[in-house]
């Protein structure tokens, strides 16, 4: 099984793939594999704009390119049997790519106070941003003013099942549960 998942910045994404992986879900990660892999290679800090700016680099050249470049990775996990969850698909055209490899994509969404505070606690090097700064960049990412950007209300919209994890972890998890009873 193929699990694509999206979501607005700090909506879980990582908690769904964490509760995926104890399901036996290996996790392919876009942004931490490939997208950080990439800016080193470039001598770049893999920060979340350096990051931003590689996928929309890869965007630029056709709307699936970069999941096309990221699906040799899930190929070789799916070839031997594996379930894979594959994270992010940030526009409509990679949610669509997911589909047409014949899986599902979750969307994960939350309060945005809520996920501001999560990704502070984090405090990994993409999240070190202001609150305000928090509110633009995601602004930007919503609703992008060109092709190549991040689309994340599109992408959202794109979904096949829209989880709201404003509640507790087994909230979280109970919706999880039920998505992957429906879908199996």
């Amino acid at each position: 099984m193929l699990i694509g998942l999206t979501g607005t910045l700090g909506a879980g994404k990582g908690t769904v793939v964490k509760y995926l992986e104890s399901k036996g879900f290996v996790h392919i990660a876009v942004s931490d594999t490939f997208l950080a892999g990439e800016a080193r290679k470039r001598g770049v800090q893999p920060d979340r704009k350096a990051r931003h700016d590689i996928a929309n680099e890869y965007r630029s050249k056709g709307p699936t390119k970069l999941m096309e470049a990221v699906y040799e990775l899930v190929e070789e996990d799916l070839g031997t049997g594996n379930s894979v969850v594959l994270e992010p698909q940030h526009t409509p055209e990679e949610v669509a790519f997911i589909k047409a490899k014949g899986g599902f994509v979750f969307a994960v969404d939350a309060d945005i106070n809520t996920r501001y505070k999560r990704i502070s606690a984090r405090g990994g090097t993409k999240d070190d941003v202001t609150l305000e700064e928090f509110k633009s960049i995601e602004d930007l990412e919503m609703r992008p003013s060109e092709k190549a950007n991040n689309n994340l209300a599109g992408a959202l919209d794109a979904s096949d099942h829209l989880i709201m994890n404003d509640g507790t972890l087994e909230e979280l998890h109970a919706n999880i549960e039920s998505i992957l009873k429906k879908i199996k």
